[in-house]
């Protein structure tokens, strides 16, 4: 039976089962012996041929849908347990039943993050939706309820996540960011082979190109050593010349682009030492050779605090580096 915009409800007899079918892939499933709905556990991975199996009756789904004649996706989702449901899909059930604060900006990007960050996301929007209720009750007004829901997520996650701040993640982020680890040299002769680089990825940070743009270069680019051997052996390519001889193009400087940019223990260190000096002095409100250009990029209780939080993750990162063998950090761009 066809339904609404490309999803069609058929029976497998043979199961016992309703299949709700988008487009030909299998989205949600009742059960008929177990009296229960489900998300499909491979949602929109599996086709099936619609023509070859049974026909349902309205009258038949509705029967298993507490007597709704379903309209939308949504009619699904109500009937399954949260805990298979993504966050697109409890997005779109808060903002069916919450359009007044849904169609605030704010209020619907601070749910999100606060769903998208949730170690449980199905849980945080049991409680959001208790929040919303009582919000709608109440007729509470939209800033109130931002400042509700921000004080729900530092509740549930105990950290406030809404914090202005320069982000710094703990681990790998695939997208914009620099790739920050502690590493050690397996073949000296290509460092640039990243397969000739042994990674201690267990400890990597990363951190938005952007950032690292306006923020880090300017220590980074003062300790960055190009005579370091791990720097110098960079090779980029290889190529044999007319005359047979063999030509290789090394890369020099700082690379922003999938290259790893060897720093030793010592000079991260100085690196550090100079950023603990600027703390102090953006603290004091007095100027080093950093400060002044700096400041002009954000203001200084953001840089302290990501400073802070920089220097405690890369102190951290060398003491483990240092004990496991590895003896260099790595700033890879993305």
């Amino acid at each position: 039976m066809k339904l609404f915009d490309g999803f069609e409800a058929v029976k497998f007899f043979q199961e016992n089962m309703i299949l709700i079918t988008h487009n030909g892939y299998i989205y949600y499933v009742y059960s008929y012996s177990g009296g229960y709905w489900i998300k499909y556990r491979n949602c929109g991975n599996d086709h099936i041929t619609i023509q070859n199996y049974d026909e349902v009756t309205r009258e038949e789904l509705m029967g298993v849908m507490n007597g709704i004649f379903p309209k939308k996706a949504t009619a699904f989702m109500r009937l399954c347990p949260t805990s298979q449901l993504d966050i697109g899909d409890m997005m779109a059930l808060l903002e069916e039943d919450y359009p007044r604060y849904f169609s605030d900006y704010e209020i619907r990007n601070a749910i999100h993050r606060l769903l998208r960050d949730s170690d449980i996301p199905h849980k945080s929007f049991e409680r959001i939706r208790e929040l919303l209720d009582n919000a709608t009750a109440n007729a509470t007004s939209n800033p109130r309820v931002i400042a509700q829901i921000k004080r729900l997520c530092l509740s549930i996650m105990g950290r406030d996540i809404f914090k202005k701040e320069i982000k710094i993640v703990d681990g790998h982020d695939g997208s914009s960011y620099f790739w920050i680890m502690p590493v050690r040299i397996i073949d000296s002769s290509d460092t640039g082979n990243t397969s000739n680089v042994a990674k201690m990825r267990s400890s990597e940070i990363s951190i938005e190109e952007y950032d690292v743009s306006k923020y880090l270069t300017p220590f980074l680019y003062k300790y960055f050593d190009d005579e370091l051997e791990a720097n110098k052996n960079r090779i980029e390519y290889k190529y044999i010349d007319d005359d047979g001889n063999e030509q290789v193009s090394r890369i020099s400087g700082f690379e922003w682009y999938l290259t790893d940019n060897f720093f030793t223990f010592e000079s991260m260190k100085s690196v550090l030492n100079d950023v603990k000096e600027t703390v102090k002095v953006l603290s004091s409100g007095t100027e080093n050779e950093f400060s002044d250009e700096l400041k002009k990029h954000t203001e200084p209780e953001l840089l302290i605090d990501f400073y802070n939080r920089f220097i405690y993750r890369m102190e951290y990162m060398m003491k483990v580096g240092e004990e496991k063998g590895y003896d260099l950090i790595s700033f890879m761009g993305p």
